[in-house]
Formats: C-alpha cells, sequence, structure tokens
C-alpha cells in the first residue's frame, strides 16, 4: 500500500523573521523543546518503508539555525548515498547559510543538494511580503555566496496581493543571474498560524496574475494544475481530487508527529515516532496511521487548501510529484 517518494522533515519550527503571511515567528521562543533527538531519526531511516526513499525535504522554520541540521545531512548521507536534499532559506543569515552549506557539502554530492532562497520581488515589494531590516540586502548576499559553491540554486517567489506585478521582474532577475526560479501561492494553514488570514483577491486581480504567469512561461503542462487549484482556493470553489499523500509521501515534524501533508491537522495525525523508537514501518501500519489514509482516500479531509500537497491528482491534470 505504501510507496513513500518523498519524506519531509520539519528540522525545527523557529524561526525569528517576520513575513506578512507566516506568523511561526509568534510562536513561543521554547518552541524548540522536546524537538526529537536525531537517534530516532536516524532509526526512522533504517525503516524498511524507506529503502526506495530518496527525496528529502528539510524544512520548517529557519533549518539551518537548528544545531540539528547537519546531524540529520549527514545521517541521510549514511544510510541514502545517493539522496536528493531539499531546503528552503530566508537568505537572512548569509554567513550561516554558506557555512552550514559548504560543510553540508562534503556529505551530499552538489548535484543532489538544492537550496532554494525567498525573493519575493523586487526591493520595494520584497520589503511588503518580508518585514525583515535589510532582509533584500542579505538574500542578495546568500545568494552570491552560495553560487560560489556551485549548488543547486533556486529563488522562490510566493504570489501575494502586494507583489504579484514582480512576476516578470523575478523571472528576468532569474534569468540575468544564471539562477533557477520558482513560483508559488500564498496559502493559510494551522501550521503557519494564518488560517484566518484570508487571501483576499478580485477576479480582476486573479486574471492579471494568470496573464502575467502566461507571460513568463511558467503555466505548462506540469505548473498549470498548481494555479488552478489556487485560484479554486481563492475563489472558494475547491474540487474534490484524488490524494496520494500519506501513501507516498509523509511529513515528521520537530517533535515526531507523523502527518500525511503539511497542514498537521489533529484528525490526520499518524502517529508519532517517538513512541515507536522511530520504528516507521510499525507507526504507518498502526490502527491509528491506518485510518488517516482511510480518510484521505475517502476524501473527508476536502475540500483542502494545502497547496504544498504534491502527491495529487485533479480533474484538470496531475500536481508535480505525480509526473
Amino acid at each position: 500500500m505504501y510507496k513513500i517518494e518523498d519524506l519531509n522533515y520539519m528540522v525545527s519550527l523557529y524561526c525569528p523573521g517576520k513575513c506578512v503571511n507566516c506568523n511561526i515567528w509568534q510562536y513561543d521562543k521554547t518552541i524548540i523543546k522536546n524537538e526529537i533527538d536525531t537517534t530516532i531519526f536516524e532509526n526512522v531511516l533504517k525503516s524498511k518503508i524507506l529503502k526506495d526513499t530518496n527525496y528529502f525535504d528539510l524544512t520548517a522554520g529557519e533549518s539551518q539555525l537548528s544545531t540539528k541540521y547537519l546531524e540529520v545531512i549527514k545521517l541521510i548521507a549514511k544510510y541514502k548515498k545517493d539522496a536528493f536534499i531539499h531546503t528552503n532559506i530566508s537568505g537572512w543569515y548569509p554567513k550561516i547559510h554558506f557555512e552550514i552549506t559548504k560543510e553540508a557539502l562534503k556529505y551530499i554530492d552538489k548535484k543532489n543538494f538544492r537550496i532554494d532562497i525567498s525573493l519575493d520581488g523586487s526591493k520595494e515589494s520584497y520589503e511588503k511580503v518580508r518585514l525583515v531590516k535589510d532582509g533584500f540586502s542579505k538574500v542578495m548576499q546568500t545568494m552570491k555566496l552560495l553560487k560560489s559553491l556551485n549548488i543547486n540554486l533556486r529563488v522562490v517567489m510566493i504570489v501575494y496581493k502586494q507583489n504579484y506585478k514582480d512576476i516578470p521582474w523575478f523571472v528576468e532577475f532569474a534569468k540575468k543571474n544564471d539562477i533557477g526560479y520558482f513560483i508559488g501561492y500564498a496559502r493559510n494553514a494551522n501550521l503557519l498560524n494564518n488560517i484566518n488570514n484570508k487571501q483576499n483577491y478580485t477576479n480582476d486581480e486573479l486574471q492579471n496574475i494568470e496573464d502575467l504567469l502566461n507571460q513568463v512561461g511558467w503555466l505548462d503542462k506540469k505548473r498549470l494544475p498548481n494555479w488552478l487549484w489556487a485560484k479554486s482556493i481563492y475563489q472558494d470553489n475547491i474540487p474534490f481530487f484524488e490524494c496520494y499523500m500519506g501513501k507516498r509521501a509523509i511529513i515528521i515534524n520537530p517533535y515526531g508527529d507523523v502527518y500525511p501533508c503539511n497542514e498537521c491537522l489533529d484528525f490526520l495525525h499518524m502517529g508519532n515516532i517517538k513512541d515507536f523508537n522511530g520504528n516507521l514501518d510499525k507507526l504507518l501500519y498502526s490502527k491509528k496511521a491506518l485510518n488517516v489514509i482511510k480518510i484521505i482516500e475517502n476524501k473527508k479531509c476536502q475540500p483542502c487548501g494545502m497547496l504544498c500537497a504534491h502527491k495529487i491528482e485533479f480533474p484538470w491534470g496531475k500536481q508535480t510529484g505525480m509526473m
């Protein structure tokens, strides 16, 4: 039943930076307490159910600020020689990002290591979205430093009302600087502590965004489904779809809780890996986890606005994780 292709491990939810749509920074600073020990994560990697898993997403807050980050990298390299590791960063800590990444490359082949830096438009637009002093200039410094390491590097733009007109600028910037790029869409989630911060767009604004995405050639067959999903969310008209999260991808939060997706809803809690001493095989075949799979199969968790979910088949096409 399970074919886990991707594992998202939230290294730590700690993030001191303030952003307009993510309120993780509002969490109590003791949020780092009770994070699982890396010995538990090592046992997770030994689980038979992950024998063919080769994609690891190290995310959550500012993951590279965590003392566990490099230990996790080393463990993945130990048990998954050819693993692909992805990490998203703010870019607000140029020296730290550079030193941590340089150290990580001692264990992971640079072709299998990708870092995404948040760059939500030009300086003027960026400062409306990312509320950190000198954030834009720090991102520029980080980008320059990481480019020198010749890794798989991308800039990421999340589209908001405040910055969508910068879509052409963003793509041109990436091309001019010979760097990869990705365009995503604003979402609401319990994890981000912004569930009541609904994204409100007029039909004209949504059409303008779509026109700009088409103008830069972003909405190809692979990427169109995600935009159509985002638009359906903003228009309160989300379709039901086939979802394989939980069976083909799982999330482990910093405290060992396992979920099928980043929404991390209580009724989709599959169990805590600490209760199984890291044995993911036993957890995923527990009664509780199997019940969550049934909930997903029966679409009891839909309509869904979890735009990061990628093992999905829509009425209009497949998400990138299903290609």
